[in-house]
């Protein structure tokens, strides 16, 4: 048997490309922190709600050989403001000449209380998509939907949607069939204050509900927690008032 010469063996062994290197954004003005491959594009968007509301949230999106990421923040925190107005408007009209009880009712409450189920929706409906999962879900006890969904073309959509100070948040990555689920970008969302904190907490935090206004008149019990150093330390009380 005639031996392979040593240099033709060198140029066969396939040549693999390195991973892209995989970055932590931390955006305090959404409220977020995510872990990306690379530096993501940012774009200003425009939200349709379930009660036909337009609001303005940031799209921040980044691919690489393995699959799509992307995380959308819809700013929530001004539609109880935008409700009442359009029921005001409505009654200054007597709509219907008022006859019918439901023609200028405040939808502020059920526009919060369905932002998740309205945005999952969207994904649950899309034509030619199989849901293999669909269910509850909390993330440092936010609460939240998650859905996992394969494609036509095979590919696999993961999910997770949630609702936090007032913004809702759409955690989204697509890969190729026959890849493992992304969780390198999908374990990485946290919540975050405004010295870039992140926020555990120790109830589930729900949004919408009951008596639900924003800002809320008191923040539920929480620990803070530095995810550079993983040290944790209880909030800070508010300041005295002079």
């Amino acid at each position: 048997m005639r031996s392979v010469p040593l240099l033709l063996v060198a140029l066969i062994v396939p040549v693999v490309a390195p991973a892209q290197d995989w970055k932590t954004l931390t955006v305090i003005e959404d409220g977020f922190r995510s872990n990306y491959p690379g530096d993501p594009t940012v774009q200003n968007v425009s939200y349709e709600t379930e009660f036909r509301l337009s609001l303005p949230g940031h799209l921040y999106r980044a691919a690489d050989a393995l699959g799509r990421y992307s995380t959308t923040v819809v700013d929530y925190r001004d539609v109880e403001r935008l409700h009442n107005e359009r029921s005001a408007k409505c009654r200054a009209a007597e709509g219907a000449n008022q006859q019918d009880g439901d023609t200028c009712q405040n939808d502020f409450v059920m526009e919060v209380a369905g932002a998740m189920d309205h945005a999952i929706a969207r994904y649950l409906m899309r034509e030619g998509v199989k849901v293999t999962q669909y269910g509850t879900y909390f993330l440092d006890l936010v609460s939240g939907r998650q859905a996992q969904i394969t494609n036509p073309d095979r590919s696999r959509t993961y999910v997770a949607v949630h609702q936090h100070g007032g913004r809702l948040y759409i955690q989204e990555a697509t890969v190729p069939a026959g890849m493992p689920e992304p969780l390198l970008f999908l374990q990485s969302l946290a919540w975050i204050n405004a010295e870039g904190k992140a926020i555990r907490y120790r109830t589930l935090y729900t949004e919408g509900y009951a008596d639900w206004r924003f800002p809320q008149p008191a923040a539920p019990p929480h620990t803070l927690r530095d995810l550079d150093t993983s040290y944790e330390q209880p909030p800070k009380p508010p300041p005295r008032s002079r």
